[in-house]
Protein backbone atom coordinates (compact mmCIF):
# COMPACT_ATOMS: atom_id res chain seq x y z
CA UNK A 1 0.00 0.00 0.00
CA UNK A 2 0.60 3.77 -0.46
CA UNK A 3 1.31 4.34 3.57
CA UNK A 4 3.49 1.02 4.06
CA UNK A 5 5.35 2.25 1.42
CA UNK A 6 6.24 5.72 2.95
CA UNK A 7 6.72 4.53 6.02
CA UNK A 8 9.54 2.39 5.12
CA UNK A 9 10.70 5.12 3.07
CA UNK A 10 10.63 6.94 6.14
CA UNK A 11 12.06 4.17 8.24
CA UNK A 12 15.25 4.27 6.45
CA UNK A 13 16.26 7.54 7.56
CA UNK A 14 15.25 6.79 11.01
CA UNK A 15 17.22 3.92 10.90
CA UNK A 16 20.16 5.80 9.34
CA UNK A 17 20.06 9.09 7.39
CA UNK A 18 23.41 9.25 5.79
CA UNK A 19 23.07 5.99 4.32
CA UNK A 20 19.15 6.27 3.14
CA UNK A 21 20.54 9.76 1.21
CA UNK A 22 23.80 7.80 -0.30
CA UNK A 23 21.17 5.09 -1.47
CA UNK A 24 18.66 7.12 -3.10
CA UNK A 25 21.43 9.30 -4.60
CA UNK A 26 23.05 5.81 -6.09
CA UNK A 27 19.66 4.74 -7.26
CA UNK A 28 18.81 8.30 -9.04
CA UNK A 29 22.42 7.99 -10.65
CA UNK A 30 22.04 4.60 -11.44
CA UNK A 31 18.29 5.23 -13.84
CA UNK A 32 19.90 8.25 -15.41
CA UNK A 33 23.28 6.14 -16.80
CA UNK A 34 20.61 3.73 -18.15
CA UNK A 35 18.92 6.23 -19.80
CA UNK A 36 21.79 8.13 -21.15
CA UNK A 37 23.45 4.78 -22.01
CA UNK A 38 20.00 3.40 -23.96
CA UNK A 39 18.10 6.58 -24.84
CA UNK A 40 15.41 4.56 -26.34
CA UNK A 41 14.47 2.41 -23.11
CA UNK A 42 13.23 5.55 -20.98
CA UNK A 43 11.06 3.81 -18.43
CA UNK A 44 12.00 1.29 -16.24
CA UNK A 45 9.30 -1.05 -17.26
CA UNK A 46 11.21 -1.32 -20.54
CA UNK A 47 14.84 -1.34 -18.89
CA UNK A 48 13.16 -4.07 -16.37
CA UNK A 49 11.94 -6.45 -19.80
CA UNK A 50 15.30 -6.05 -21.41
CA UNK A 51 16.84 -7.44 -17.90
CA UNK A 52 14.05 -10.46 -18.14
CA UNK A 53 14.67 -11.17 -21.85
CA UNK A 54 18.66 -11.65 -21.34
CA UNK A 55 17.96 -13.56 -18.12
CA UNK A 56 15.43 -15.72 -19.96
CA UNK A 57 18.03 -16.55 -22.57
CA UNK A 58 20.49 -17.21 -20.41
CA UNK A 59 18.43 -20.17 -18.60
CA UNK A 60 17.40 -21.04 -21.97
CA UNK A 61 20.87 -21.72 -23.23
CA UNK A 62 22.12 -23.29 -19.69
CA UNK A 63 19.42 -25.80 -19.80
CA UNK A 64 19.91 -27.05 -23.60
CA UNK A 65 23.52 -27.51 -22.63
CA UNK A 66 23.12 -29.24 -19.45
CA UNK A 67 21.98 -32.77 -18.79
CA UNK A 68 18.24 -33.17 -18.36
CA UNK A 69 17.30 -34.80 -15.62
CA UNK A 70 16.49 -38.94 -16.56
CA UNK A 71 14.18 -39.75 -14.02
CA UNK A 72 10.67 -42.32 -14.22
CA UNK A 73 8.24 -39.47 -13.46
CA UNK A 74 6.64 -37.61 -15.48
CA UNK A 75 5.16 -34.60 -15.95
CA UNK A 76 2.86 -32.90 -19.11
CA UNK A 77 4.56 -30.61 -21.70
CA UNK A 78 1.57 -30.31 -24.36
CA UNK A 79 0.80 -28.57 -27.16
CA UNK A 80 -2.46 -28.18 -28.68
CA UNK A 81 -3.29 -27.59 -31.93
CA UNK A 82 -6.54 -25.86 -33.28
CA UNK A 83 -8.15 -23.83 -35.75
CA UNK A 84 -11.13 -23.20 -33.84
CA UNK A 85 -9.41 -21.21 -31.22
CA UNK A 86 -12.46 -18.19 -31.08
CA UNK A 87 -15.12 -20.78 -32.10
CA UNK A 88 -14.93 -22.89 -29.22
CA UNK A 89 -12.47 -22.56 -25.96
CA UNK A 90 -12.42 -26.50 -25.00
CA UNK A 91 -8.76 -26.92 -25.99
CA UNK A 92 -7.38 -24.24 -24.56
CA UNK A 93 -9.42 -24.45 -21.08
CA UNK A 94 -8.30 -27.84 -20.96
CA UNK A 95 -4.54 -27.24 -21.71
CA UNK A 96 -4.84 -24.20 -18.91
CA UNK A 97 -6.31 -26.38 -16.78
CA UNK A 98 -3.65 -29.24 -17.28
CA UNK A 99 -0.46 -26.31 -17.45
CA UNK A 100 -1.37 -24.30 -14.21
CA UNK A 101 0.14 -26.28 -11.91
CA UNK A 102 2.09 -29.80 -12.77
CA UNK A 103 2.80 -28.96 -16.28
CA UNK A 104 4.11 -26.81 -19.43
CA UNK A 105 1.37 -25.94 -21.97
CA UNK A 106 2.11 -24.49 -25.84
CA UNK A 107 -1.04 -23.32 -27.11
CA UNK A 108 -1.03 -23.18 -31.56
CA UNK A 109 -3.65 -21.55 -33.47
CA UNK A 110 -3.48 -23.21 -36.77
CA UNK A 111 -4.35 -20.57 -39.88
CA UNK A 112 -4.25 -22.61 -43.26
CA UNK A 113 -2.30 -21.14 -45.90
CA UNK A 114 1.33 -19.91 -47.24
CA UNK A 115 3.55 -17.88 -45.55
CA UNK A 116 2.70 -13.65 -46.62
CA UNK A 117 2.52 -10.22 -45.72
CA UNK A 118 -1.44 -10.95 -45.38
CA UNK A 119 -0.78 -14.02 -43.27
CA UNK A 120 1.57 -12.25 -41.36
CA UNK A 121 -0.25 -9.38 -40.42
CA UNK A 122 -2.97 -11.71 -39.44
CA UNK A 123 -1.27 -13.95 -37.23
CA UNK A 124 0.06 -11.18 -35.32
CA UNK A 125 -3.67 -10.08 -34.79
CA UNK A 126 -4.84 -13.13 -33.81
CA UNK A 127 -1.70 -14.15 -31.37
CA UNK A 128 -2.87 -10.28 -29.46
CA UNK A 129 -6.27 -11.86 -29.14
CA UNK A 130 -5.26 -15.28 -27.46
CA UNK A 131 -2.54 -13.21 -25.02
CA UNK A 132 -5.81 -11.08 -23.97
CA UNK A 133 -7.75 -14.81 -23.54
CA UNK A 134 -4.91 -16.03 -21.85
CA UNK A 135 -4.79 -12.91 -19.52
CA UNK A 136 -8.18 -12.86 -19.02
CA UNK A 137 -8.26 -16.55 -17.72
CA UNK A 138 -5.14 -16.11 -15.73
CA UNK A 139 -3.83 -19.66 -17.31
CA UNK A 140 0.05 -20.22 -17.54
CA UNK A 141 -0.04 -21.44 -20.88
CA UNK A 142 2.20 -20.01 -24.04
CA UNK A 143 0.74 -19.31 -26.95
CA UNK A 144 1.59 -18.40 -30.85
CA UNK A 145 0.23 -18.81 -33.92
CA UNK A 146 1.17 -20.76 -36.83
CA UNK A 147 1.02 -20.29 -40.48
CA UNK A 148 0.77 -24.14 -42.70
CA UNK A 149 -0.55 -24.80 -45.98
CA UNK A 150 -2.04 -28.23 -44.56
CA UNK A 151 -2.48 -29.60 -41.47
CA UNK A 152 -0.15 -32.65 -41.40
CA UNK A 153 2.33 -30.24 -41.85
CA UNK A 154 1.31 -28.26 -38.81
CA UNK A 155 1.64 -30.96 -37.13
CA UNK A 156 4.94 -32.15 -38.07
CA UNK A 157 6.24 -28.50 -37.01
CA UNK A 158 4.60 -28.34 -34.09
CA UNK A 159 5.90 -31.74 -32.59
CA UNK A 160 9.51 -30.25 -33.55
CA UNK A 161 9.26 -27.15 -31.53
CA UNK A 162 10.86 -26.43 -27.94
CA UNK A 163 9.74 -26.75 -24.60
CA UNK A 164 7.84 -23.05 -24.02
CA UNK A 165 10.24 -24.16 -19.49
CA UNK A 166 13.50 -25.91 -21.44
CA UNK A 167 12.02 -29.80 -20.96
CA UNK A 168 10.87 -31.54 -24.02
CA UNK A 169 7.41 -31.81 -25.28
CA UNK A 170 5.24 -35.40 -24.65
CA UNK A 171 2.06 -34.52 -24.94
CA UNK A 172 -0.21 -33.15 -27.80
CA UNK A 173 -3.71 -32.26 -27.73
CA UNK A 174 -6.20 -32.03 -31.00
CA UNK A 175 -9.77 -31.04 -30.63
CA UNK A 176 -12.68 -31.45 -32.42
CA UNK A 177 -16.60 -30.72 -32.40
CA UNK A 178 -19.08 -33.81 -32.11
CA UNK A 179 -21.63 -32.12 -33.71
CA UNK A 180 -19.54 -30.87 -36.50
CA UNK A 181 -16.35 -33.45 -36.76
CA UNK A 182 -14.87 -32.96 -39.71
CA UNK A 183 -11.63 -31.92 -38.10
CA UNK A 184 -12.07 -35.48 -36.55
CA UNK A 185 -10.80 -37.62 -40.09
CA UNK A 186 -7.94 -35.00 -40.32
CA UNK A 187 -6.90 -35.76 -36.83
CA UNK A 188 -7.01 -39.75 -37.47
CA UNK A 189 -5.09 -39.59 -40.34
CA UNK A 190 -2.19 -37.57 -38.63
CA UNK A 191 -2.65 -40.37 -35.30
CA UNK A 192 0.92 -42.81 -37.33
CA UNK A 193 3.00 -39.41 -37.56
CA UNK A 194 2.47 -38.28 -34.42
CA UNK A 195 3.30 -41.94 -32.55
CA UNK A 196 6.16 -42.00 -34.52
CA UNK A 197 8.05 -39.24 -32.30
CA UNK A 198 6.12 -41.14 -29.25
CA UNK A 199 4.05 -38.34 -28.11
CA UNK A 200 1.32 -39.19 -25.60
CA UNK A 201 -1.81 -38.26 -27.69
CA UNK A 202 -4.80 -36.94 -26.41
CA UNK A 203 -8.37 -36.14 -28.53
CA UNK A 204 -10.68 -33.69 -27.06
CA UNK A 205 -14.54 -34.45 -28.52
CA UNK A 206 -16.48 -31.06 -27.13
CA UNK A 207 -19.94 -30.82 -27.40
CA UNK A 208 -21.99 -27.90 -26.91
CA UNK A 209 -22.21 -28.68 -23.54
CA UNK A 210 -19.08 -27.80 -22.81
CA UNK A 211 -17.43 -29.19 -19.69
CA UNK A 212 -21.07 -28.55 -17.55
CA UNK A 213 -20.62 -27.49 -13.73
CA UNK A 214 -16.98 -29.26 -13.27
CA UNK A 215 -18.50 -31.26 -10.81
CA UNK A 216 -17.95 -35.09 -12.19
CA UNK A 217 -14.65 -36.73 -13.55
CA UNK A 218 -15.01 -40.23 -14.55
CA UNK A 219 -12.83 -42.33 -15.74
CA UNK A 220 -13.37 -45.73 -17.48
CA UNK A 221 -10.79 -48.71 -17.80
CA UNK A 222 -11.27 -51.69 -19.69
CA UNK A 223 -9.20 -54.98 -20.97
CA UNK A 224 -7.38 -52.90 -23.51
CA UNK A 225 -6.56 -49.80 -21.25
CA UNK A 226 -3.95 -50.91 -19.16
CA UNK A 227 -1.13 -49.33 -21.28
CA UNK A 228 -3.41 -46.26 -21.02
CA UNK A 229 -4.75 -45.75 -17.25
CA UNK A 230 -2.15 -44.59 -15.61
CA UNK A 231 -1.59 -41.60 -18.06
CA UNK A 232 -5.92 -40.94 -17.85
CA UNK A 233 -5.76 -40.96 -13.81
CA UNK A 234 -3.13 -38.86 -13.65
CA UNK A 235 -4.35 -36.55 -15.97
CA UNK A 236 -7.58 -36.42 -14.03
CA UNK A 237 -5.65 -35.56 -11.41
CA UNK A 238 -4.09 -32.82 -12.35
CA UNK A 239 -6.80 -31.37 -13.75
CA UNK A 240 -8.43 -31.90 -10.50
CA UNK A 241 -5.76 -29.73 -8.80
CA UNK A 242 -7.10 -26.67 -11.28
CA UNK A 243 -8.97 -24.34 -8.90
CA UNK A 244 -11.77 -24.69 -11.75
CA UNK A 245 -12.24 -28.47 -10.75
CA UNK A 246 -11.89 -27.71 -6.83
CA UNK A 247 -15.41 -29.06 -5.91
CA UNK A 248 -15.42 -32.15 -8.23
CA UNK A 249 -14.30 -35.45 -7.51
CA UNK A 250 -13.22 -38.77 -9.72
CA UNK A 251 -15.12 -41.56 -10.32
CA UNK A 252 -13.24 -44.69 -11.84
CA UNK A 253 -15.09 -47.46 -13.41
CA UNK A 254 -13.55 -50.64 -14.33
CA UNK A 255 -15.70 -52.53 -16.84
CA UNK A 256 -14.93 -56.01 -17.49
CA UNK A 257 -16.55 -59.43 -19.31
CA UNK A 258 -18.87 -60.58 -17.27
CA UNK A 259 -16.69 -63.68 -17.82
CA UNK A 260 -13.31 -63.09 -16.88
CA UNK A 261 -14.14 -60.02 -14.48
CA UNK A 262 -12.69 -61.94 -11.52
CA UNK A 263 -9.10 -62.44 -13.11
CA UNK A 264 -9.09 -58.90 -14.35
CA UNK A 265 -10.50 -57.49 -11.06
CA UNK A 266 -6.91 -59.43 -9.12
CA UNK A 267 -4.93 -58.08 -12.40
CA UNK A 268 -6.16 -54.51 -11.66
CA UNK A 269 -5.72 -55.04 -8.19
CA UNK A 270 -2.44 -56.25 -8.58
CA UNK A 271 -0.80 -53.48 -10.88
CA UNK A 272 -2.18 -50.88 -8.05
CA UNK A 273 -0.60 -52.95 -5.26
CA UNK A 274 2.44 -52.72 -7.38
CA UNK A 275 2.15 -48.83 -7.68
CA UNK A 276 1.94 -49.41 -11.22
CA UNK A 277 -1.42 -47.12 -10.90
CA UNK A 278 -1.43 -44.10 -8.83
CA UNK A 279 -5.08 -44.95 -6.98
CA UNK A 280 -6.64 -46.46 -4.03
CA UNK A 281 -8.41 -50.04 -4.61
CA UNK A 282 -11.77 -48.40 -2.94
CA UNK A 283 -12.14 -45.62 -5.80
CA UNK A 284 -12.73 -48.11 -8.25
CA UNK A 285 -16.22 -49.51 -9.62
CA UNK A 286 -16.42 -52.75 -10.77
CA UNK A 287 -18.44 -53.74 -13.58
CA UNK A 288 -19.62 -56.55 -15.06
CA UNK A 289 -20.56 -56.80 -18.92
CA UNK A 290 -22.39 -59.20 -20.68
CA UNK A 291 -21.34 -60.10 -24.24
CA UNK A 292 -24.65 -58.74 -26.20
CA UNK A 293 -24.90 -55.16 -24.57
CA UNK A 294 -22.12 -52.45 -26.10
CA UNK A 295 -19.80 -50.59 -24.19
CA UNK A 296 -21.06 -47.55 -25.56
CA UNK A 297 -24.20 -48.25 -23.91
CA UNK A 298 -22.84 -48.83 -20.19
CA UNK A 299 -20.63 -45.86 -20.37
CA UNK A 300 -23.64 -43.32 -21.38
CA UNK A 301 -25.70 -45.29 -19.11
CA UNK A 302 -23.60 -44.57 -16.01
CA UNK A 303 -21.77 -41.06 -17.47
CA UNK A 304 -24.19 -39.45 -18.89
CA UNK A 305 -24.35 -36.68 -16.27
CA UNK A 306 -20.15 -36.34 -16.07
CA UNK A 307 -18.44 -33.46 -16.66
CA UNK A 308 -15.72 -34.98 -18.95
CA UNK A 309 -14.62 -38.58 -19.20
CA UNK A 310 -11.55 -39.84 -19.64
CA UNK A 311 -11.64 -43.10 -22.37
CA UNK A 312 -8.14 -45.41 -23.78
CA UNK A 313 -7.61 -46.19 -26.73
CA UNK A 314 -5.54 -48.16 -28.97
CA UNK A 315 -3.63 -47.74 -32.29
CA UNK A 316 -4.74 -51.06 -33.70
CA UNK A 317 -8.29 -49.64 -32.90
CA UNK A 318 -7.87 -46.77 -34.91
CA UNK A 319 -6.20 -48.35 -37.69
CA UNK A 320 -8.86 -50.67 -38.07
CA UNK A 321 -12.19 -48.68 -37.37
CA UNK A 322 -10.84 -45.20 -38.08
CA UNK A 323 -13.14 -42.36 -37.06
CA UNK A 324 -15.77 -44.86 -35.66
CA UNK A 325 -13.67 -45.51 -32.61
CA UNK A 326 -14.48 -41.55 -31.23
CA UNK A 327 -18.00 -41.90 -32.48
CA UNK A 328 -21.19 -43.18 -31.08
CA UNK A 329 -21.41 -41.81 -27.57
CA UNK A 330 -23.98 -38.78 -28.31
CA UNK A 331 -25.93 -38.68 -24.54
CA UNK A 332 -22.46 -38.22 -22.97
CA UNK A 333 -20.73 -34.34 -22.81
CA UNK A 334 -16.99 -33.72 -23.49
CA UNK A 335 -14.77 -36.99 -23.77
CA UNK A 336 -10.86 -37.08 -23.84
CA UNK A 337 -9.68 -39.82 -25.60
CA UNK A 338 -6.04 -40.92 -24.56
CA UNK A 339 -3.27 -42.84 -25.87
CA UNK A 340 -0.48 -43.31 -23.97
CA UNK A 341 3.13 -43.67 -25.55
CA UNK A 342 5.01 -45.02 -22.40
CA UNK A 343 4.29 -46.01 -18.30
CA UNK A 344 3.93 -42.93 -16.78
CA UNK A 345 4.75 -42.41 -12.72
CA UNK A 346 4.39 -39.09 -10.67
CA UNK A 347 6.62 -37.42 -7.98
Amino acid sequence: SLFGALACFGLMFFMNAPYAFLSIVLMIGLYVLLVRTNPDKRTLAVIFQGVIFQLSRQLQVYLQKAKKERTASWRPSAIAISEDSFRRLAAFDLLRWISQKYGFGTYIHLIKGYLSRSSHQEATKVKERLIRIAEASRSNVYVDTMISPSYTSSIAQAIQLPGVAGTENNLILFEFSRSNPEKLKDIVDNIKLVKAVDFDLAILASTERGFGLKRELHIWITPADYDNATLMILLAYIILGHREWADAEIKIFALFPHATIREEKERLLALIKEGQLPISPHNIRFLAREEDKDIRQIISEHSADADLVILGFRDEAVKRLGTEVFEGFEEIGNILFVNAGQEKRIK
